[in-house]
């Protein structure tokens, strides 16, 4: 363990911290979060598995503007980063794969059906309101794709005043440069109707001609990251009448469009030419509903239409080739109703509906429909001496038109166990199966594509600790741990010659613990502190043979570290300047144990650990705020990569200006 590690956890130890310091707050004590992630609402504490929970707050001293900057620093979360800002960007949770884990906005699947992943490096921060990680199996909440856990993106938020603008603008090493800006007002229509509106658009580009080491043979050579610019522009909008409590009704827009360069995998030589085109547009209505005191509804349909294009500019007089393209369409439709029927009881049950077809040259025409029906409740279960039992049963059924498994039942329990009534020490535990469809490409890909796929399934069983309490601050400890058996999975397999095909042969066992610590305190009126820690560990072992002798059997997966040490210190200054509002400081840590680049585990990425940090100061002065940060990242110049051949650059640097007003 490197010795800057050991400093961050001495700092941890001496000044325990939770996790967010709200920019100019005179306090950093805050009510705990109502997450959503389970789909009935509920604190993390109440909670029958681990939820971490990213707010506003805290995203705004990150030092990166996409939604994998704020991933990578949370529990249990491996990024695998094919190449600094331009590159795709894919998750790993709880030892799982990328397309084990469900992306959500605001209750929306995000998850291609083509591949059943989503690009993380896609999706800008600046539009967030919170991020909750929900660890362990979901299915039996949200269907497929959700054996290692979900990602939900919180975007909605009402608007406090009648109006209010933000503007941001960023520049930094390798061309790098940013413009923000958004627009929101409130209109007031009477007494209880009201109409808002946000409108929102960003620019982002830098050349990324970094610099990075190579180490070749005995030397290690100094070289310049060719073919690794990007741009992406994104356009927000929503418009939303309400009534009171009684109803809202909402239409929004989104839209992204990212261009970049695809250098490939670097091994002392030339680099890759190929290019990648990523354009994702989304619309839809949401209509909620309070239909009495006990009974609510909400219903939503929406439009995503996405096309992707890769292609190299070096093959185009050639034989072959490589000029491809993806087309995808998904009409969404679900109604679901939440029914209060006590202060100790309440379910949500609904019902979704999904329409998705795919064009391409590489694959033949496909389409799915989907049809679910669920229910999730809450039961509590009042002890004595003032213990609390909380029981949360779920049930799924999917439909798939598309696979020769069309029928899917998924269900799952779990507890919340409260047994010192005046002490906020928590267990929790959840066991559940979970499963994942097969993807476009596994089903329709020209020539080799298998049609008699089933989906791929898993049980999962998680089981921890919460404690919060108070001892020199405000501490929340969690301990996790979590297993994951999927059998049934999907493996592309050579059958003849070089000829491969996807079947249903592989098992997988994922099994790990996770632990954090978080606090929050003040250590007098002006200065607020703020740290959290947390290690993980977890093995994803392959337990079955793809032939007799294979040398994979018993061995860890690719790319996976099997430990990783996460840390953040975030500190504030609160000034008694009228024109000085705050000074802050922040430093993240991220260390990750190697990764294996081959099956047989005999080679592999050396570990790495980086620190990025940045100071900033905020202003007000009529109605107007101001904030400046300077930002580093990579402040030790560690030589290092996430994936084998992907470089990512050595230490680099961000300036930072927020205009706020309100």
């Amino acid at each position: 363990m490197s010795n800057y590690l050991i400093i961050l956890l001495f700092f941890a130890c001496i000044l325990p911290a939770r996790e967010v310091i709200a920019s100019g707050q005179d306090s950093v004590v805050t009510d705990e979060i109502v997450v959503e992630s389970n789909r009935l609402k509920m604190k993390n504490s109440e909670a029958p598995n681990k939820i971490q929970v990213i707010d506003a707050e805290l995203l705004k001293r990150l030092n990166g503007s996409r939604l994998p900057d704020a991933l990578s620093l949370s529990d249990a979360v491996f990024i695998k980063d094919y190449g600094f800002n331009s590159g795709t960007k894919t998750i790993s949770l709880n030892a799982t794969q990328s397309e084990h884990t469900l992306v959500l906005v605001d209750g929306i699947r995000l998850n291609s059906r083509q591949n059943a992943q989503y690009d993380l490096s896609l999706f800008d921060m600046e539009d967030i309101e919170r991020i909750e990680i929900s660890k362990g199996g979901s299915s039996a909440l949200y269907g497929s794709d959700a054996i290692g856990g979900v990602i939900n993106i919180i975007t909605s938020r009402d608007l406090k005043k009648s109006f209010s603008f933000n503007l941001k603008g960023e520049t930094g090493s390798y061309g790098y440069r940013k413009f923000y800006g958004k627009l929101s007002q409130n209109f007031k229509l009477g007494l209880v109707k009201n109409i808002s509106y946000n409108i929102s658009a960003s620019d982002e580009r830098a050349e990324n001609k970094f610099n990075f080491n190579f180490k070749n043979g005995l030397n290690i050579v100094k070289y310049e990251r060719e073919n690794s610019d990007f741009n992406t522009q994104a356009l927000n909008f929503d418009i939303k009448y309400s009534q009171s409590d009684e109803m809202s009704l909402k239409y929004f827009v989104r839209y992204s469009s990212f261009t970049r360069g695809v250098p490939g995998i670097f091994l002392g030589y030339s680099t890759g030419t190929a290019r990648q085109e990523d354009k994702i547009a989304m619309t839809g209505f949401s209509f909620d509903k309070k239909i009495s005191d006990e009974v609510f509804s909400k219903s939503d349909i929406t439009y995503q239409y996405q096309h992707q294009k890769y292609y190299d500019p070096a093959t185009f007089n050639l034989t072959t080739v490589i000029n491809s393209f993806y087309k995808l369409r998904r009409v969404s439709a679900s109604s679901v109703y939440n029914f209060l029927i006590s202060d100790k009881f309440n379910v949500e049950s609904g019902a979704e509906l999904n329409l998705d077809d795919i064009s391409s040259n590489e694959t033949e025409e496909g389409s799915a429909k989907q049809f679910a029906v669920f229910a999730v409740s809450k039961y509590i279960f009042h002890i004595s001496n003032g213990s609390v039992l909380t029981i949360y049963p779920s049930a799924r059924y999917d439909h798939f038109s598309n696979i020769s498994e069309h029928n899917v039942l998924t269900g799952k329990l779990g507890i919340n166990f409260r047994p010192f009534g005046k002490t906020d020490f928590h267990i929790k535990s959840s066991f559940g199966n979970n499963f994942s469809a097969p993807t476009f490409n596994e089903l329709y890909w020209k020539d080799v594509g298998n049609k008699e796929l089933r989906p791929e399934k898993s049980l999962s069983f998680d089981a921890g600790i919460f404690y919060k309490f108070n001892f020199a601050a405000v501490n929340e400890l969690e301990v996790s741990y979590y297993n994951i058996y999927t059998k049934d999975r999907i493996v592309w397999t050579p059958v003849s010659g070089s000829i491969w095909r996807p079947l249903n042969i592989q098992k997988v066992s994922s099994e790990g613990i996770d632990a954090s610590l978080r606090s929050e305190f003040n250590l007098n009126k002006h200065l607020l502190a703020n740290i959290g820690v947390s290690y993980s560990f977890g093995s994803a072992i392959k337990k079955s043979e793809d032939f007799p002798g294979d040398p994979s059997y018993g061995k860890q997966l690719i790319y996976l570290p099997k430990e990783m040490v996460k840390g953040s210190i975030m500190m504030n200054y609160l000034t008694t300047s009228k024109l000085l509002k705050y000074v802050s400081f922040s430093l993240f840590y991220n260390f990750s144990t190697r990764r294996y680049t081959n099956f047989e585990n005999t080679q592999f990425v050396p570990r790495y650990d980086v620190l990025d940090g940045n100071i900033g100061a905020g202003f007000k002065f009529s109605g107007f705020e101001t904030g400046l940060r300077f930002i580093v990242n990579n402040i030790l110049n560690e030589d290092y990569t996430v994936l084998p051949g992907y470089p990512m650059p050595l230490r680099n640097y961000k300036i930072e200006i927020n205009l706020n007003y309100q």
